[in-house]
């Protein structure tokens, strides 16, 4: 009987340590789980920024693609409002009527540069290639804008147009 007892309370003990063992394992298992899962979460997490981030890249191309698609059709409008204001006869310069129209060129040019428009520089400038058309080549420094015949423009640093230009060659 003694030997019994014996047997039963290290059965008994050898339950108790493999439970133990167990529920070590359990532990360790469950907290190996949580750092996956975490590791899960932390990427889930840097996806969803990154999709947010390129949704509004994409968003601002279309709006840039959309205002420049715009733009170019609105420029030859503009360069003929131009050659309008600047063929103004002088017994007309003083008219209302047409003070008013320069007033309106005027205001139309400021808003187009508020939002990013701007004519490209020619005169004396080097010929671009990717700002510039050259048309004529005639007297003064090789690949230098000595005349511009129609007006280029930019938008945010793009081209929109290039300026038609007479640029020199070499003589």
């Amino acid at each position: 009987m003694a030997d019994d007892k014996k047997e039963k309370d290290e059965l008994q003990e050898k339950v108790e340590v493999a439970q133990q063992e167990d529920s070590e394992q359990q532990e360790e298992q469950q907290i190996n789980e949580t750092e996956q899962l975490k590791e899960q979460l932390a990427r889930c997490m840097a996806d969803m920024q990154n999709m947010k981030r390129r949704a509004e890249e994409d968003k601002m191309r279309f709006v840039k693609f959309a205002n420049a698609e715009l733009l170019k059709a609105i420029l030859p409008v503009v360069d003929n409002f131009d050659r309008a204001c600047q063929q103004v006869p002088e017994n007309l310069k003083e008219d209302g009527w047409a003070t008013g129209v320069i007033k309106t060129h005027d205001e139309l040019m400021k808003a187009l540069e508020k939002m990013g428009v701007a004519r490209i520089a020619t005169v004396g400038e080097k010929l671009d290639p990717t700002k510039h058309e050259a048309v004529l080549q005639g007297e003064g420094e090789q690949d230098v804008i000595t005349e511009e015949f129609e007006p280029g423009y930019s938008y945010n640093g793009e081209t929109l147009k290039a300026a038609k230009v007479k640029v020199g060659n070499g003589s």
